[in-house]
């Protein structure tokens, strides 16, 4: 993909003094039958906050790539069409971090969580700013096809569905990611009670 097009439109949204995400996060909140949700334990060192993470809890998902928004189809229904690059990195995510397997031809409407987080910081000595945009959504576990992956990593303590009275007492990776849960928790009990 080109990308100085998005840069260019980039540079001219900041000139008109509005925000643009540097950053475009999809998570999801896998709920089972009693409603808890389905955490994996961080492996990456690595994170947004420069600080090392791993070990501690958060949901499955990450990052969006420009190659998830190279296949949208003007014919296709609307919900396919414009969800679609989220459900492809959510997909894609799910099935490297935690063993889930979704049909990539079973497309369903996301309520989705926004939470933003603005980063001031040096690299190399320069100032730096970074705008990063994350949504959270809350799906069944009964969408999803397990894969032995999956089993291994329940076994292994990588994965584990957290009691919801436990939450408040589990290690989560940052305050942003313990409200993208528990906001997107609180949408699937709304939406259980239908």
């Amino acid at each position: 993909m080109n990308i100085q097009p998005i840069l260019a439109e980039a540079e001219a949204n900041l000139g008109r003094g509005r925000a643009v995400a540097t950053g475009i996060g999809v998570f999801l909140v896998v709920v089972n039958e009693k409603g808890d949700p389905l955490l994996r334990r961080r492996l990456e060192k690595d994170s947004l906050y420069g600080q090392d993470l791993s070990g501690k809890w958060e949901m499955t998902g990450g990052g969006m790539e420009l190659s998830h928004f190279e296949q949208a189809d003007s014919q296709e229904p609307a919900v396919s069409r414009y969800q679609r690059p989220a459900l492809q990195a959510l997909a894609q995510e799910l099935e490297e971090e935690a063993g889930l397997k979704l049909d990539d031809n079973e497309w369903f409407p996301l309520v989705m969580v926004p939470a933003f987080l603005c980063r001031k910081y040096e690299r190399d000595g320069n100032p730096r700013t970074t705008i990063d945009l994350a949504f959270s959504t809350p799906v069944q576990f009964s969408a999803f096809e397990p894969t032995a992956k999956f089993f291994e990593l329940m076994e292994r303590g990588g994965l584990m569905f957290v009691p919801r009275a436990k939450l408040p007492e589990i290690e989560i990776v940052s305050p942003r990611t313990r409200f993208l849960i528990e906001q997107a928790l609180e949408i699937n009990d709304l939406i259980a009670r239908r």
